[in-house]
C-alpha cells in the first residue's frame, strides 16, 4: 500500500499538548521529533478521514519490546484528531492492571479530548452525545462482553450517524487476542467460525464507512503469516524505533555481551513442582548466584543513587505452585544471609562473604568503579531484613511496584507482555516449553527497555539452551526490520525463524497456508513451462551458463546471480506452484545473503530427460549428486533438458538452502 500524497498537519493543537506533556518524561528533542514523525507516517498511510474513501487501511506499527509504542500511539490518536478523524478507538488489555494505566496514560496527556472509558458507553443518552461532540477517544479491552456492548451502543445510536464518524482503530498488541483462533480448525474443517473477540472487532471494523485499522506490536510473527490480503495482515509498516537510552537484544545476545550468566538447565527443572514431591528449602547454585549478584549491585547502586529501588525478576513457570515455592527458597534464604550476619565469626558467615566478594568482582568487570566492597556488606545487613518478595500471579494481589531497595519478583504469565518492571537489574530465567512460540518467548524479554544508566551492574541468568533460543530470536529480529525497513509498502511475503522455535500459535494460521523453506532442504519447479515463448529466456540461459562446464563439480557464483537465473526459469502454471513463488523466493535468498553472506554454488548438467512433474521439495535430479556440493551456502542445481518432440528445450532449476539451524516460513494464498 502506498503512502498518500496529502499534506498531514504535524503541529495541530491536540499534538502540540501530548507533546507538552510527553516532554515531562522524554527530555530529548529528537526522541519527541522521531515519534510525531513515526504518527505522521502512519496518518499518511491511513484513509482520507475528510475527502473518505470506499477502502478501508490496515497497516502495522512495529515496535521494540518496551521501547515506548505507547507514546506514538498517543501522538497518532493526538494527531489523528487534528486531521479529521472524529473517533479514535483503542483496544488494549484485558488485564485491569495494564487497561487501568492505558486508560489512565492516555487521558492524562490527550487533554483536549474526551477519552471514554469501558464503562462509559453504558449511558446511551451521553454516549450520544459524545457523538455529537466529536472528535474523542475510546479506550476498549480486548474482552468479548465489553466488545460487543460498544458495537451494540453504535448501533443503536446509528441514528447520529455514528456509522459515517472516520474512525481510526488502534489494537495495542494485536497479535495477542485479536487474532482468530479458530483460523487452524476452520482450513482443515473447512468452516468460516470466528473466534469471540475476533468477531466483533471485525464487525467494529466493518461497522465504520471509513476507518483505518492500526495494529501495535512488538513481535508480529502472527500477524505477518496470515493469508495474504486477509482482514489481519497488515498492508504497510511502519517501524517504531527506539530513543536514546534503549538496551535490547543486542545487549545480551551478540557475541561481545558480557551480561548474561549461565544457569544448569536441571537447576531450573527442578525448581518446578513436579520435580518437587518433597521440596527442599535448599536454594540451587544458580538462583543463589543471581540473588547474590543483585544484593551486590542494587546495594551499589543505592549507595550512588539513594533514593532509588532495584528489582529482581525470577520467571521460570507459568505455574502458581512453582512460583510459591520459589518465594519461599528465596525467603528462607534471605533468612540464612539475615542470621549468617549476626554470627561474623561462624562459617556461614565466612563463606557468605566470600561468595558475595565472587559477586562482587563479577559485577566490577561491567562496572569498573563500584563502592567499597566492607561498605556494600554493610549496607546489605542493614537492609536486607525489609526486603520485598513478591509471588505475582492471578492468585495475588500483589502490584508490581517497588517498595524496597530489594524488590524481588516471582511470577509467571503475569510478568510478561505489556508489563513494565523499573529498575530491573537482575534477571533469572528459565521458561522452557517442549515447542516454544518465538513471539511468546520475546515477551518474556522483560530486561529490555531504557535502563542504560543501570546496564553496568545488569546480570541475566539463564541456561545456555535458552540463550541460545533468545539469540535466534534477536537474529530473526534484526534481519526481519531490515527486510522491512527495504519494503515498508508491501505486504512482507517471509518471516526468519530458527528451529527449535516455532513463529507463533498454530491456531491462529492457515497451517495449509503456511509454507516453509528450511535449512539443507529443497525447492524445484513441479514442471518447466516448455513453450516457443521460453525460447528467449532459453538462450540467455544458454549464454549465462556457458561459462559452467558439466564436468566439474560445482562453481562458486553469488546469490545475486543466482536470483537473476531463476527469474529467467518460467514454471508451468497448470502445474500450479507454493514453493516455487520467484517473489517469495527472491525474498528468501535476499534473506540468507544477509545472514549467511552472498556467497553461493551453481552446478550446470546437460542432456536430462523430465517425463512427469515433480514435487516441490523432491530434491535432486540424478541420485548423489549433493554430496558433490558443499553444504555451507546456497547451492542452485540446473539441469538443461533434452529437447521435447517439437523441439523445445529447457532449463530445469532447484534450489537446495545451505545448511543451519533455521527455516523461512511464508504464507500464501490459497485461492
Amino acid at each position: 500500500m502506498e503512502i498518500n500524497s496529502r499534506k498531514i498537519i504535524h503541529d495541530g493543537l491536540q499534538t502540540k499538548e501530548a507533546l507538552d506533556v510527553l516532554s515531562n518524561e522524554i527530555k530529548t528533542e529528537a526522541s519527541l521529533h522521531a515519534i510525531v514523525e513515526r504518527a505522521g507516517k502512519i496518518l499518511g498511510y491511513a484513509v482520507d478521514p475528510i475527502a473518505g474513501s470506499t477502502e478501508p487501511s490496515y497497516g502495522l506499527l512495529y515496535g521494540l519490546i518496551q521501547s515506548g509504542k505507547t507514546s506514538i500511539i498517543t501522538v497518532t490518536t493526538a494527531m489523528a484528531a487534528d486531521n479529521g478523524f472524529k473517533c479514535i478507538i483503542i483496544l488494549t488489555s484485558d488485564i485491569n492492571l495494564l487497561y487501568g494505566q492505558t486508560l489512565q496514560r492516555i487521558r492524562s496527556q490527550l487533554r483536549g479530548l474526551t477519552v471514554l472509558g469501558k464503562s462509559d458507553w453504558e449511558d446511551l443518552p451521553r454516549f450520544e452525545r459524545q457523538i455529537r461532540m466529536s472528535p474523542f477517544a475510546i479506550v476498549c479491552s480486548k474482552n468479548s462482553s465489553h466488545l460487543k456492548n460498544l458495537i451494540d451502543a453504535f448501533k443503536k445510536v446509528g441514528s447520529s450517524g455514528s456509522r459515517g464518524l472516520p474512525t481510526l482503530i488502534i489494537d495495542d498488541e494485536a497479535d495477542q487476542a485479536s487474532l482468530n483462533t479458530k483460523t487452524n480448525k476452520n482450513a482443515k474443517k473447512r468452516t468460516e467460525e470466528l473466534s469471540a473477540i475476533n468477531k466483533y472487532i471485525t464487525e467494529i471494523r466493518q461497522f465504520f464507512q471509513i476507518n483505518t485499522y492500526l495494529q501495535v506490536t512488538a513481535t508480529p510473527q502472527a500477524l505477518f503469516l496470515q493469508t495474504p490480503n486477509g482482514l489481519y495482515r497488515p498492508s504497510f509498516t511502519v517501524l517504531s524505533e527506539p530513543g536514546p537510552g534503549y538496551i535490547g537484544g543486542e545487549a545480551f545476545f551478540e557475541s561481545e555481551s558480557k551480561l548474561l550468566r549461565n544457569v544448569d538447565i536441571d537447576e531450573v527443572d527442578e525448581l518446578k513442582s513436579g520435580f518437587q514431591p518433597n521440596p527442599t528449602h535448599k536454594i540451587p547454585v544458580g538462583l543463589k548466584e543471581a540473588v547474590l549478584s543483585f544484593l551486590i549491585a542494587a546495594t551499589a547502586r543505592n549507595i550512588n543513587y539513594p533514593s532509588e529501588n532495584f528489582s529482581f525478576l525470577c520467571h521460570i513457570s507459568h505455574t502458581k505452585v512453582d512460583h510459591k515455592h520459589v518465594v519461599n527458597l528465596i525467603d528462607s534464604f534471605r533468612e540464612d544471609i539475615v542470621i549468617a550476619f549476626k554470627n561474623k565469626d561462624s562459617t556461614a558467615f565466612k563463606k557468605l562473604r566470600d561468595e558475595l566478594f565472587v559477586a562482587y568482582n563479577d559485577i566490577t568487570k561491567t562496572e569498573p568503579v563500584l563502592p567499597e566492597f566492607e561498605k556494600i556488606l554493610q549496607r546489605i545487613e542493614f537492609l536486607l531484613p525489609g526486603a520485598s518478595i513478591k509471588e505475582i500471579n492471578s492468585n495475588s494481589e500483589e502490584a508490581i511496584t517497588l517498595d524496597h531497595v530489594y524488590s524481588i519478583f516471582v511470577g509467571g504469565n503475569k510478568l510478561g507482555r505489556g508489563v513494565t518492571i523499573p529498575n530491573l537489574i537482575t534477571s533469572y530465567y528459565g521458561r522452557n516449553p517442549k515447542h516454544p512460540n518465538s513471539d511468546t518467548v520475546l515477551q518474556h524479554a522483560r530486561m529490555y527497555g531504557y535502563r542504560e544508566r543501570h546496564i553496568g551492574v545488569t546480570r541475566l541468568f539463564l541456561p545456555e539452551k535458552l540463550a541460545e533460543h533468545f539469540r535466534i530470536i534477536h537474529q530473526m529480529e534484526k534481519a526481519l526490520r531490515k527486510l522491512i525497513e527495504k519494503h515498508p509498502e508491501g505486504k512482507f511475503e517471509g518471516i526468519y525463524i530458527s528451529s527449535p522455535l516455532k513463529t507463533t500459535r498454530s491456531n491462529v494460521l492457515d497451517t495449509n497456508s503456511i509454507g516453509i523453506y528450511v535449512a539443507g532442504g529443497w525447492c524445484n519447479q513441479r514442471y518447466p513451462l516448455r513453450t516457443k515463448d521460453t525460447e528467449t529466456s532459453t538462450k540467455w540461459l544458454d549464454n549465462k551458463l556457458a561459462s559452467y562446464d558439466s564436468v566439474k563439480n560445482y562453481h562458486e557464483t553469488d546469490i545475486d546471480s543466482v536470483i537473476e537465473i531463476i527469474e529467467k526459469c518460467a514454471h508451468d502454471p497448470e502445474e500450479g506452484a507454493k514453493l516455487w513463488n520467484l517473489k517469495i523466493l527472491r525474498a528468501a535468498l535476499e534473506k540468507i545473503k544477509t545472514l549467511r553472506g552472498k556467497k553461493a554454488y551453481i552446478r550446470v548438467k546437460r542432456g536430462f530427460n523430465l517425463n512427469a512433474p515433480r514435487k516441490e521439495t523432491q530434491g535432486y535430479y540424478s541420485g548423489g549428486e549433493d554430496k558433490l556440493v558443499p553444504e555451507d551456502a546456497v547451492t542452485l542445481f540446473m539441469y538443461k533438458l533434452k529437447p521435447s518432440h517439437k523441439g523445445e528445450e529447457i532449463w530445469l532449476p532447484q534450489i537446495r538452502f545451505p545448511e543451519g539451524n533455521y527455516a523461512i516460513a511464508f504464507s500464501f494464498d490459497n485461492e
